[in-house]
């Protein structure tokens, strides 16, 4: 919840009461420039990168971004970032931290279209003084001073947050940069809003149909918020006979257990950010009943234009119970027996530690052989090499 005792609160005061801002002379040059830069980005085909620049240039952000946010629990399920170094997104997607992040829950219960930051210029506090331990390390490692956000939008039990963070060596947001954000904010969303549309429905793209159906093998995409665009008919065959994963009324991939479906999303948005940056990293989820067990294999669809950014899923169907052909594993991965032995378990969701106890071996040595494997076939994750192991096998 947000904290009572933080001024312009939401809980505190409901409506925030900003006097009506005015610019003039650079400030307003600035204010034009961005706001054009902004509209801009809805045929650029760099999304909001370019505002995000602007943005952080003349507020001197440091990080942030654009975040589709669920409620109950508070996750991250869709969005557009900057600032943050390389892996941070997926880590923060994977984690449990968006359900006790203080900023997001602050400036979600925020009025629409209305800024706010943590010490709205108070010299005398930082953000630290906020924040929860976990939240805290981070603020601490990356030398956070302050933090600006509003609530763009709630739709279809989904709220739209932006946020910006600030270094501490600039201060905090000044009460008259909040002017200028909520100068801004009707602007963002109307922006948001308009990209949101290209996303709102399940596509009637026949050609997109058409194509997948030509495909054979189970096959699925979704858009850039998360939602299925297009599931071929393989694949509506495979989760009608199978069971283990069904799609939701709100077009979503679920499947029969919880937990697999909070894995699912959460790959899926990796996925969507990963596709924002030009990032191909894949993912992989299984999903499980009986025996039987799906691989969901997920790669980033980057297009010519941003809003045509998404996710590729590929299923794939197994018995569980059936060993893997381990001499395909060794001609195809150039790995030794004890390799391809691990490789195929791998191949059926299990970790490092799975591995190690399944095959009686030290976490270390199991950790080896991955560590082998990845060498020689030219990966950089463990993520890329199950990709590849299900697909072979697949």
């Amino acid at each position: 919840m947000t904290n009572p005792n933080i001024p312009g609160s939401a809980e505190s005061s409901g409506e925030l009461a900003f006097p009506f801002p005015s610019l003039g002379g650079e400030d307003l040059q600035a204010y034009n420039t961005l706001v054009s830069t902004l509209y801009r980005c809805l045929h650029d085909n760099a999304g909001f990168k370019p505002f995000f620049d602007a943005f952080s240039h003349h507020f001197k952000a440091l990080q942030g971004g654009i975040l589709g946010l669920t409620s109950n629990p508070q996750r991250m399920v869709y969005g557009w970032t900057f600032g943050y170094p390389e892996g941070f997104e997926e880590w923060y997607i994977n984690s449990d931290l968006p359900e006790r992040d203080e900023a997001l829950t602050r400036y979600r219960q925020l009025p629409p279209r209305q800024f706010d930051s943590f010490l709205r210029g108070d010299t005398s506090r930082t953000i630290l003084d906020f924040l929860g331990p976990e939240s805290r390390a981070w603020a601490e490692q990356v030398g956070m001073g302050d933090s600006a956000g509003m609530l763009v939008t709630r739709e279809n039990g989904t709220h739209v947050v932006f946020m910006a963070n600030r270094h501490k060596e600039f201060g905090p947001y000044t009460d008259d940069e909040l002017l200028q954000m909520n100068l801004l904010a009707p602007h963002i969303e109307n922006a948001v809003a308009l990209h949101l549309k290209l996303y709102e429905t399940r596509s009637d793209n026949e050609n997109l149909a058409m194509a997948l159906n030509h495909v054979k093998k189970p096959l699925i995409v979704f858009n850039a918020l998360g939602n299925i665009a297009q599931a071929n008919d393989a694949a509506l065959a495979l989760m009608e006979n199978s069971r283990c994963l069904s799609i939701t009324g709100s077009e979503r991939l679920q499947s029969a257990d919880r937990r697999i479906t909070r894995k699912l999303q959460d790959a899926i948005t990796t996925c969507i950010v990963h596709s924002h940056k030009g990032i191909l990293s894949p993912q992989t989820v299984f999903s499980s009943r009986g025996h039987e067990r799906i691989a969901v294999c997920l790669t980033p669809l980057i297009a010519e234009s941003a809003e045509n950014n998404g996710v590729l899923a590929e299923l794939f169907c197994f018995d569980s119970s059936l060993e893997p052909d381990q001499q395909r594993l060794q001609a195809l991965f150039q790995c030794t027996p004890a390799e391809a032995a691990v490789a195929a378990d791998l191949a059926q969701g299990l970790s490092a530690s799975d591995v190690a106890e399944r095959k009686q071996i030290s976490i270390h040595t199991a950790r080896q052989h991955i560590k082998s494997l990845l060498a020689k076939n030219g990966y950089r994750k463990q993520t890329e090499l199950v990709s590849m192991l299900v697909r072979a096998l697949g």
